[in-house]
């Protein structure tokens, strides 16, 4: 009885640092990325639905990636919110990013501080898969990124991004205690 009380203690402690680890890849038919958890979550939009008006499965001349847009209807810089409630279970953020012009990238926290940024490498390779992978750890959860152009050039449409990961931990949900686990084995 000691031992199945103590499996069942270790496995409430346990269950309060499981981790998920979602990823986005933009596989054909395109437009289905918009029913799970990276639409679902964050702001982040397909270049041709927001300048072009086209459906969702218009990846244009992207055959592994999606031009990125955020729907703020400024094409200059790319920052994609999330939603607070899931922003705060994320652990650890990571991207393929393969810019046609110079640019940064950013990850903020919520309340805006700064958790990591970097120089994209301008491939123009063609066509334009990312190979070049971004991200950190996010130990206080991630409020956004932000794709931001060194100098004049258009980020949105000239950006495309691929196989976008997140790894979330469980938010636990109550605290148990020993006496809460051994009432239920009365």
């Amino acid at each position: 009885m000691k031992k199945a009380l103590l499996f069942v203690f270790l496995l409430a402690l346990a269950s309060n640092v499981l981790a998920d680890v979602l990823c986005e890849a933009f596989d054909d038919p395109l437009g289905g990325w918009r029913t799970r958890w990276l639409a679902l979550n964050s702001d982040m939009r397909n270049y041709y639905v927001c300048y072009g008006g086209s459906n969702e499965d218009d990846r244009g001349n992207n055959p592994c990636g999606l031009w990125i847009c955020d729907g703020d209807g400024n094409a200059m810089q790319a920052d994609v919110e999330f939603l607070p409630t899931f922003g705060a279970t994320v652990t650890h953020f990571e991207l393929g990013i393969m810019p046609f012009v110079p640019a940064d990238f950013a990850m903020y926290a919520p309340g805006g501080g700064l958790i990591y940024s970097t120089s994209l490498v301008v491939d123009g390779t063609f066509p334009p898969c990312p190979t070049r992978v971004y991200g950190a750890n996010t130990p206080i959860g991630l409020a956004s990124f932000s794709i931001i152009p060194m100098g004049g050039s258009q980020i949105e449409g000239n950006t495309s991004v691929d196989n976008v990961c997140a790894t979330t931990g469980v938010v636990p949900a109550e605290e148990s205690t020993w006496g809460s686990i051994k009432s239920m084995y009365r």
